[in-house]
């Protein structure tokens, strides 16, 4: 399934389903929120976004194209909830769908792109997990809630 039509599927489950699912894990959305902020404050902090935007634009960096294959509609839906309006077309062809000039568009990222580490970035990799941990902590507990709620109301069909 291509990252446009993942992205589709996303929509359409949020707008059937997203109230409820705002409703229901809202103390979850809001813990990975914070944490996902946190972050991100580690990573303005160590200069990190900085040397991976840069990158990005001049040589694409990690982000890419292959990477948008991490994302199933779940972590998009996921985005949805956390508020991410997603990119109409891709920045640059070769990267990501979701990297943009700016970097990665998302707010919840997969484990790859939240933790990855080129050899361009001098941090102890050690203090950064644990920064990352509650993200990724959270964003797992999401996706498998989440993941049930959706399978519990719409089947899956059967393959031939």
């Amino acid at each position: 399934m291509s990252v446009e039509d993942r992205i589709t599927l996303a929509k359409v489950i949020y707008n059937r389903f997203g109230d409820e699912l705002k409703s229901r894990y809202n103390e979850i959305l809001r813990k990975l929120d914070e944490a996902i902020d946190e972050t991100w404050r580690y990573m303005r902090s160590t200069g990190i976004t900085e040397i991976c935007k840069q990158c990005a634009l001049e040589t694409g960096s990690c982000c890419r194209r292959w990477v948008e294959d991490l994302y199933d509609e779940i972590i998009l839906v996921i985005n949805l909830l956390l508020g991410v309006e997603f990119p109409k077309e891709r920045f640059k062809e070769e990267l990501c769908f979701f990297c943009g000039k700016n970097g990665c568009m998302l707010r919840a990222r997969e484990g790859t792109c939240v933790t990855y580490l080129c050899d361009r970035i001098d941090v102890d990799r050690t203090e950064f997990n644990k920064v990352c941990s509650l993200e990724l902590g959270y964003l797992s507990l999401l996706k498998v809630k989440i993941r049930r709620f959706i399978d519990q109301r719409v089947p899956r069909s059967s393959s031939p």
